[in-house]
């Protein structure tokens, strides 16, 4: 992994719903996450993004919904990696419990 790519928390396996708004566009895509981290997550997407596209994204899990804007940190074949720019507080107590619940697990 190249220095720009490393992950500033660790990133644990995570599957949640999520849509992607390019900010710019207001383009959409409905995907899933792969993995999730208190700073950004990793999505699968056969059409990733451009790095640096800024982005607005929701991801729901178990019955909980966490908003957030992000920048595309870097994209591949397989997917893109997006790091969190701004979230609220009350969105940021929902991403540390998934994130609690994924370390009890």
């Amino acid at each position: 992994m190249k220095p720009a790519q490393r992950h500033r928390a660790l990133r644990k396996p995570f599957v949640g719903a999520i849509v992607i708004t390019d900010v710019a566009s207001e383009r959409q895509m409905s995907s899933h996450t792969s993995d999730l981290s208190v700073h950004g997550c990793f999505v699968p997407t056969p059409t990733p993004l451009n790095a640096g596209v800024k982005v607005r994204i929701t991801i729901v899990h178990a019955g909980a919904k966490v908003m957030a804007f992000g920048d595309v940190i870097y994209a591949r074949a397989e997917g893109m990696g997006i790091a969190f720019t701004k979230i609220e507080p009350s969105d940021q107590a929902v991403l540390e419990r998934w994130m609690t619940d994924l370390r009890v697990k």
